[in-house]
């Protein structure tokens, strides 16, 4: 008469597998069962499960809590973007809208300091927006930052020395992060760049989506308020 070979543990394991059932109304089994617990003791199966059921349910809640508080993020990061926008909409002259960009870039959305260059090296702005507005032509801005926004998308991160002392000139030496959208309408307008003491305000991998819609209003108002400024040449003439 031939001996039995014993079951292997993976044998019993796929058999298992294909029996999932094989406990049920068998309890006293799964209570015999030990199973070795983080915490040095050795615990019933039953008891090992409803740990585990009690972990996922807690990895689960830190999942649901975390998604909330991103959507309530949003919900007021999109309220400000509204109110901002409202105000752009509403602007009847760059001396109004410029000041009120700045303003509320600073006072709603954590921004240290704002920097808004015009793509156009002739234009000649007066009082308080020679102060407030850059002119210069899109090539002169550098190589570097060139080719950072090539491909015309906002961007949020750290920029190197030389990108920030030309778009932070007064502050290059504070801003440790920034946030930048190329303004575009109807061709190239200009750049709105924002930038931070704190190297993890604007996060690389933060959304743009936001800046961005602002970045397509801004693109828009500055189309149609800037038109009625003189050119150098027209005053030179």
């Amino acid at each position: 008469m031939s001996e039995h070979k014993p079951l292997s543990g993976d044998q019993v394991a796929a058999w298992l597998r294909d029996h999932t059932d094989f406990f049920q109304g068998r309890q006293e089994l799964l209570e015999l069962l030990k199973l070795p617990d983080p915490r040095g003791n050795a615990v019933s199966l039953l008891e090992r499960q409803a740990q585990i059921l009690r972990e996922r349910n807690q990895g689960l809640r830190d999942r649901l809590n975390n998604l909330l508080g991103v959507a309530r993020d949003n919900d007021q990061l999109f309220e400000k973007t509204r109110q901002l926008v409202l105000t752009m909409v509403e602007s009847r002259s760059a001396e109004q809208l410029f000041p009120d960009l700045i303003r509320i870039l600073q006072q709603d959305f954590g921004a240290d300091t704002v920097s808004l260059l015009v793509y156009d090296r002739d234009m000649d702005l007066t009082g308080e927006l020679r102060s407030q507005v850059r002119c210069l032509a899109a090539d002169d801005l550098h190589e570097a930052l060139q080719l950072l926004l090539r491909n015309g998308k906002a961007i949020c991160g750290v920029l190197r020395q030389v990108e920030l002392e030309q778009l932070f000139p007064r502050h290059a030496d504070q801003v440790q992060s920034a946030a930048m959208v190329p303004l575009e309408w109807q061709g190239r307008q200009g750049l709105l760049a924002i930038g931070s003491f704190d190297a993890h305000h604007f996060r690389s991998s933060l959304g743009t989506i936001f800046i961005s819609h602002i970045g397509d209003v801004l693109s828009r108002r500055m189309h149609d308020l800037l038109r009625r400024y003189p050119r150098l040449e027209a005053r030179r003439a």
